[in-house]
């Protein structure tokens, strides 16, 4: 099993300090005992997030489609994953809060929908398609393939940062943001949030934008340090390491992918000479040297 690891560490220091207090055993045992192999990314201020850029570069795209990924339903469509945000402007510039900011009940994501379709009308082809977290897909047959899309910044880079090194160069999707941001303007959905003490949801994100690629049926990713990780809860993001240690990092792996803010790492199971190998159990890398570099 080729097992990927999204959001495995941070580059603040309150991330690496956390991680240091971990103790991953099984970790440590599987970087012993695979070799460091391919590295996809190494920019921080890429519009794609690591494991965005792995999981292409593993399925034989030039360009990542997680939106497309998501759905899984074939080429015929480019989709987009549109996402509710609130921008919070403060004195220092306009922040996009992080996920859990913004919760939202099946019925309520269900009824911004039906707004937002003013935007993208089914009868003009679009398709929706509900996530999980109040994300949706937005898929179109022609309308999402122009080559600037795939340069959208991901939720996953915006999600509780600044907006300004984030913001889409693309017109129409400047536009698109615009428009509903109009349309979310004091709209009694948000009167009911405000009345309720919650945040209003005053804009949406698109990204992720892209076509599907072939399926990489050996590849398990697995993304239970993302939430956290995305909306600063480094308790429940360490606790989250554990259990990955505990369940998943317990198990037999030919092929590890660690990925981090920069970068991403594919560790692989090769034949070794038996010198190599026992020095490994000996001198096996300190997982959090190895996750500080990503």
């Amino acid at each position: 099993m080729h097992l990927m690891i999204p959001h495995a560490s941070a580059l603040d220091d309150a991330a690496r300090h956390a991680f240091g207090t971990l103790q991953l055993p099984h970790l440590r045992a599987h970087l012993a005992r695979l070799t460091p192999a391919e590295t996809w990314g190494g920019d921080a201020f890429s519009p794609h997030p690591p494991h965005h850029l792995a999981q292409a570069a593993l399925r034989g795209q030039a360009a990542p489609s997680a939106a497309a990924w998501a759905v899984n339903e074939g080429a015929a469509c480019a989709w987009a994953r549109l996402t509710p945000v609130h921008l919070a402007v403060g004195t220092d510039g306009v922040d996009v809060l992080p996920p859990a900011a913004l919760p939202l009940t099946a019925d309520e994501a269900a009824q911004w929908q039906a707004v937002l379709e003013e935007l993208w009308p089914v009868a003009e082809g679009w398709q929706w398609r509900a996530l999980k977290d109040g994300h949706w897909a937005l898929g179109h047959p022609g309308a999402l393939d122009a080559p600037e899309f795939s340069a959208a910044a991901s939720i996953e880079r915006a999600a509780g940062r600044p907006i300004e090194p984030w913001l889409p160069q693309s017109r129409v999707l400047r536009r698109w943001q615009n428009e509903a941001q109009m349309l979310m303007h004091g709209h009694p959905l948000n009167a009911a949030r405000e009345a309720r003490g919650e945040h209003a949801i005053n804009s949406v994100w698109m990204g992720d934008i892209g076509r599907a690629g072939r399926l990489m049926p050996d590849l398990v990713v697995d993304a239970r340090l993302t939430a956290p990780m995305l909306n600063g809860d480094l308790a429940a993001w360490a606790e989250a390491w554990r259990q990955l240690d505990a369940g998943p990092l317990a198990q037999p792996l030919t092929s590890l992918t660690l990925c981090g803010e920069r970068s991403a790492q594919r560790f692989t199971a090769q034949p070794l000479p038996w010198w190599t190998r026992l020095q490994r159990r000996w001198q096996a890398p300190e997982p959090a040297a190895v996750l500080e570099a990503l």
